[in-house]
């Protein structure tokens, strides 16, 4: 029973060092590369469906990308309509 807890706090220390690894070295790589995910997703969206939102988008190969993009439509546009401060950037 002794030896079980004291491989559970060697395994629990070792996560916690992981994370701290993590989160010194690669955190800030990630968190860049999340944000940029986002935001050639919405390029992406802002071709493919701008027309909703009053750009105009002529193209007949974006209609085959369509149905695709219909699921994330209603989060796109609130994320383009909503309004930001300055100081979000910076959080």
């Amino acid at each position: 029973m002794v030896a079980f807890s004291i491989v559970k706090k060697a395994r629990d220390i070792g996560v916690a060092l992981k994370g701290a690894l993590i989160g010194a070295t690669t955190y800030h790589m990630i968190k860049l590369l999340t944000e940029e995910r986002l935001l050639a997703e919405h390029l992406l969206m802002m071709s493919v469906l701008g027309d909703q939102m009053g750009y105009p988008v002529s193209s007949y190969y974006r209609l085959r990308l369509l149905p695709y993009w219909m699921m994330r439509l209603d989060a796109w546009k609130r994320s383009l309509l909503r309004e930001r401060d300055t100081f979000e950037r910076l959080v």
